[in-house]
């Protein structure tokens, strides 16, 4: 598969997926010249989670996830302080392969990663899937104050990929699952494993156990996530 050189964005606790938009807030000057340069050449970036590594000195350093989305940055607003208000649109999952630069900012030699070929539809209308589409609605309803706002987002949910991607970003509190669901390229599977995740009512719909259970088994493969 073809690769590219891609200017990398690594964030402690985000997690972008692809079909969704993200509004972020650029103030460190190194990512301000990233995204202007991007801007400029109407680049995109990647938007990978970043894991404190432990360092002898105790001070930790981050090393981004493997596996992250790359996205479209739009520029909403600048600031006089010089900080960019922007917005991400999550475009395709990305693997990081290699470093290619790191100063002025970390670009990484990446490839796509698409969803693997399902060997049977998703019917867009089971019980389950309904009662997922019914958390992020009362999840829009609660956040999207702007009637036109809410109508505007309701017109990006138009495939079960955006349903989803947008539920592993804003419901799944923890990091790691959504790291993993991420890394998943089955929709079928992301699904499952939305189901089983959020069994409860809205907001507290999020099951802490079956999160330990999936952390727990997971956890022995953690560090391969990692980019050394």
């Amino acid at each position: 598969m073809e690769t590219f050189p891609l200017a990398i964005l690594p964030l402690p606790n985000v997690v972008l997926f692809p079909n969704t938009i993200i509004p972020m807030l650029i103030v460190e000057p190194t990512y301000v010249k990233m995204v202007r340069d991007c801007l400029v050449t109407e680049q995109s970036i990647g938007i990978s989670m970043a894991e404190p590594i432990e360092e002898r000195s105790g001070s930790p350093r981050y090393s981004p996830q493997r596996v992250a989305t790359m996205g479209k940055p739009i520029l909403l607003e600048e600031h006089e302080d010089g900080s960019l208000k922007i917005l991400v649109k999550g475009e395709q999952r990305i693997e990081l392969i290699s470093v290619e630069q790191n100063i002025p900012y970390l670009i990484y030699k990446v490839r796509t990663i698409p969803d693997i070929r399902e060997s049977s539809a998703i019917a867009f209308e089971s019980p389950h899937i309904e009662r997922l589409k019914e958390i992020l609605d009362n999840w829009m309803e609660d956040t999207i104050e702007d009637s036109l706002e809410r109508e505007t987002f309701l017109q990006t949910l138009n495939t079960l990929h955006h349903i989803m991607d947008y539920l592993a970003m804003f419901m799944v509190a923890d990091r790691h699952i959504r790291q993993l669901l991420l890394e998943n390229r089955s929709l079928h599977e992301r699904i499952q494993m939305l189901s089983s995740l959020l069994r409860g009512e809205y907001p507290d719909c999020e099951d802490t156990l079956v999160v330990n259970a999936i952390k727990d088994f997971e956890y022995g493969e953690m560090e391969h996530y990692f980019v050394h």
